[in-house]
């Protein structure tokens, strides 16, 4: 027998929350780091795999609420994630 898939955006949504779990706690470990009265500081490299992060699960949920379709209605269009350094 088959599992059925939840298609529900709610479903997607849940199952891909370990992503910023996972950034939560970084974070976290970062700032326990940071001696009291100092200023957190973290590397160019790690705040910019941050931010991808965030803006993969973005994307995902939003194309997951509403398809994307393209001008001539032959089905979904994949957005590639791009950033400008």
């Amino acid at each position: 027998m088959k599992k059925q898939v939840d298609q529900s955006t709610d479903g997607f949504v849940v199952r891909h929350l370990s992503q910023l779990k996972v950034l939560v706690r970084l974070v976290e470990h970062e700032l326990a780091g940071v001696k009291p009265g100092q200023n957190p500081t973290m590397d160019r490299d790690l705040v910019e795999n941050l931010l991808d992060l965030v803006e993969i699960f973005v994307e995902d949920v939003e194309g997951q609420a509403s398809p994307k379709v393209d001008r001539e209605g032959k089905g979904q269009v994949e957005k590639a994630v791009t950033r400008l350094n």
